[in-house]
């Protein structure tokens, strides 16, 4: 029988040792099945303190998790294409202003290349491009994408750490997506090779510390330790010391209001002949997925 899920040795952000933490009922999760296990174990890292499950699914697990997509990960299946534009505004407003402005980032010939890791139901994709950058989106399931597709934008399906990039992209997007992935440290190595110097990193994920979160926790109703999908609970300050470990700088935060206990982080690439916002380069924007 193929196993669906491979033990963590280690911490897999430091590498230290981890302790239990604690165990989660799955059985209530929405896309629960058989073929899953009934409980998620928890662990904490006794060096660093991050909190992670004891196991990440291999492929086939994750053939199993992906089975049946929600609703809302699908392009124009629910809610307001106008209400998603508005969502997303903020998040695209922000990113311009770190690339110094509209008209050093996109008025230009040459747009400004975005790339959406995780991209859903497309909606970040397509606010993007109403803003002029040349986006695309990738996303392991195939429905998610042909949907995007099937709307005139640009997205790809595919595994982040499995696909090559040719070129080098403005700004990277993970929405929700850094806590799915086995091994955030690789993921955030790839993002910093994928990402031009100066480029703007957009991660956003809950946060355990956060307000909301204890109150979840106080009451008892916390959805995030059951979420079958996700290997990782971050905090605000764990993901900043993972992002400066790989040659990011933090340079803006925010609360978004899109899912429970969230915060979005805006991080810059660093090289060794960079160290300050400057205006974006797009002679070297024409970067496409292959």
């Amino acid at each position: 029988m193929t196993a669906i899920q491979e033990l963590y040795l280690a911490c897999p952000l430091c590498e230290g040792k981890t302790e239990l933490f604690g165990h989660a009922d799955c059985t209530r999760y929405a896309n629960w099945h058989d073929a899953l296990p009934p409980t998620l174990e928890w662990m904490r890292c006794a060096n660093c303190g991050h909190v992670h499950t004891s196991h990440y699914w291999t492929q086939a697990g994750l053939v199993e998790v992906f089975r049946n997509a929600h609703a809302s990960q699908l392009a124009g299946a629910t809610g307001s294409a106008d209400a998603k534009r508005v969502t997303w505004a903020p998040v695209v407003d922000k990113v311009i202003t770190l690339l110094g402005g509209y008209s050093s980032s996109l008025g230009t010939e040459s747009a400004a290349t975005w790339v959406d890791i995780g991209c859903g139901d497309g909606a970040l994709v397509m606010t993007a491009s109403d803003y002029g950058f040349g986006a695309v989106g990738l996303d392991a399931r195939a429905e998610t994408v042909n949907r995007i597709q099937s709307l005139g934008f640009k997205a790809q399906q595919g595994d982040f750490m499995q696909t090559k990039f040719a070129g080098q992209f403005d700004v990277m997007s993970m929405m929700d997506v850094l806590e799915h992935m086995p091994f955030p440290s690789q993921a955030l190595a790839k993002a910093w090779q994928v990402l031009r110097p100066g480029g703007v990193l957009v991660i956003s994920l809950p946060d355990l510390n956060c307000s909301s979160w204890r109150t979840m926790e106080a009451a008892k109703d916390n959805p995030y330790w059951i979420e079958m999908e996700h290997h990782h609970n971050f905090t605000r300050q764990r993901l900043v010391k993972l992002l400066r470990q790989h040659s990011f700088e933090v340079a803006g935060f925010s609360v978004p209001f899109r899912y429970k206990a969230q915060m979005e982080v805006y991080a810059l690439k660093l090289d060794i002949n960079w160290h300050s916002p400057k205006p974006l380069d797009t002679s070297h924007s024409a970067a496409v997925l292959s």
